[in-house]
């Protein structure tokens, strides 16, 4: 489902509603609540269901602020020189230019990732997403070359600068 909407009219999903819904490198489930198309390229955010010690790789977004607001879980976010302990209803911002990535400290965490402005628009969908089919299993983790990564994620303002982060 995709839906344009113009600046001054409103926009709404129903729980568990999403533009895409995809299972990012097997073990992230991410769901795109509203994307640039929507938003004349303003915004994207995305819906993230991830599950223990699993996160990105420390990057750095040349075109975008991301923010990540915790419904539920624990995340250790880690935005330049900080770590940032956070649970549900809490908000961090990785701003544009600066080194970030988490790792999920819980069992599970939910979380929204927004991105301002829509520069990550299909990022998810066409760097390693798989379709989430109703009723089956996320499939196995399986993570690509780094290298071949960091020269798909460069396409989006995306510089990998380092390993993800782990538990320790």
């Amino acid at each position: 489902m995709t839906t344009q909407v113009r600046t001054n009219e409103p926009y709404a999903l129903t729980r568990g509603e999403g533009l895409s819904d995809v299972w990012f490198f097997g073990g992230a489930r991410c769901s795109v609540k509203i994307g640039g198309e929507q938003t004349e390229g303003r915004l994207y955010q995305i819906h993230i269901t991830e599950q223990r010690g699993s996160g990105p790789p420390l990057h750095i977004h040349h075109n975008a602020d991301e923010t990540f607001y915790v419904i539920d879980g624990q995340l250790s976010v880690f935005v330049g020189d900080e770590r940032i302990e956070a649970g549900p209803g809490d908000f961090v911002l990785g701003p544009q230019g600066v080194p970030h990535a988490y790792v999920v400290r819980s069992d599970q965490a939910e979380f929204l990732a927004t991105f301002a402005p829509a520069s990550m628009d299909r990022f998810f969908e066409e760097l390693g997403g798989v379709p989430v089919a109703p009723g089956e299993p996320a499939p196995a983790a399986s993570y690509p070359d780094p290298e071949e990564f960091a020269r798909g994620a460069a396409k989006w303002g995306v510089e990998i600068v380092g390993p993800p982060p782990t538990l320790e």
